[in-house]
């Protein structure tokens, strides 16, 4: 299965619970999973209980290796690895999935976007980390997605499978439904770039959620 994907190497940013059950998932059909710690020792031992062909290092060898960017790690981090990683992301034609909950009932404005200029690219205000993230690295070459987003890390890791709501740019969107495909899951089309805050996870009032998503969720589900 994994012939079907080319040249492609998911990067998992983060050793925590979710980056465990993507780089479970996508290494079970023969992806191969790079996964990258501020801590390379940390990396290569989290890649060891993972198995087959996971690997893992630093997140510098990551931004090398990957091409498909899983960033599973905590809100307030983001930021920084897209700032201390910028020469070896920009021009490079890297995907990136957000997995982010800040506008949930877990968020607060202490992990949101700013609501006030921080750089030459800030274009808010930002109802999504996705827009905010692609602003920053201001790379035409690179593709943003929040997917995975709404799901538990268990049903990722014991691979529960269910409608999958997808926004965002159009390359990153395309690989995305091909591995949720892949792997059994239902992927949802849920628009462009300009549509992410639809789906930002929490009951706020920009929350738009798809009808398969509702019919397999019910209104309760964030």
């Amino acid at each position: 299965m994994a012939s079907e994907f080319g040249d492609l190497v998911i990067g998992v940013v983060g050793t925590g619970m979710m980056a465990s059950a993507h780089a479970y998932r996508h290494s079970q059909i023969g992806i191969p999973v790079f996964v990258g710690s501020r801590d390379p020792a940390k990396g290569k031992e989290f890649a060891s209980r993972i198995g087959g062909k996971c690997e893992g290092g630093s997140q510098e060898e990551l931004v090398q290796k990957a091409n498909f960017i899983i960033l599973a790690i905590p809100p307030t981090a983001l930021r920084d690895f897209v700032d201390t990683h910028r020469d070896g992301l920009v021009g490079k034609g890297k995907m990136f999935v957000d997995l982010s909950v800040t506008f949930s009932r877990y968020g607060s404005p202490a992990i949101q976007p700013p609501t006030e200029s921080d750089g030459p690219n800030w274009h808010g205000p930002y109802y999504d980390m996705v827009n905010y993230l692609r602003d920053r690295l201001n790379d035409p070459s690179s593709s943003w997605i929040k997917a995975w987003a709404n799901l538990y890390y268990m049903s990722i890791a014991n691979n529960k499978v269910q409608p999958v709501e997808v926004a965002g740019d159009a390359a990153a969107k395309e690989l995305a439904f091909k591995i949720l495909t892949a792997e059994g899951w239902e992927p949802l089309d849920c628009g462009g770039i300009a549509d992410v805050p639809q789906i930002e996870t929490g009951f706020h009032p920009r929350r738009v959620k798809h009808p398969r998503h509702l019919q397999f969720n019910g209104p309760d589900h964030p």
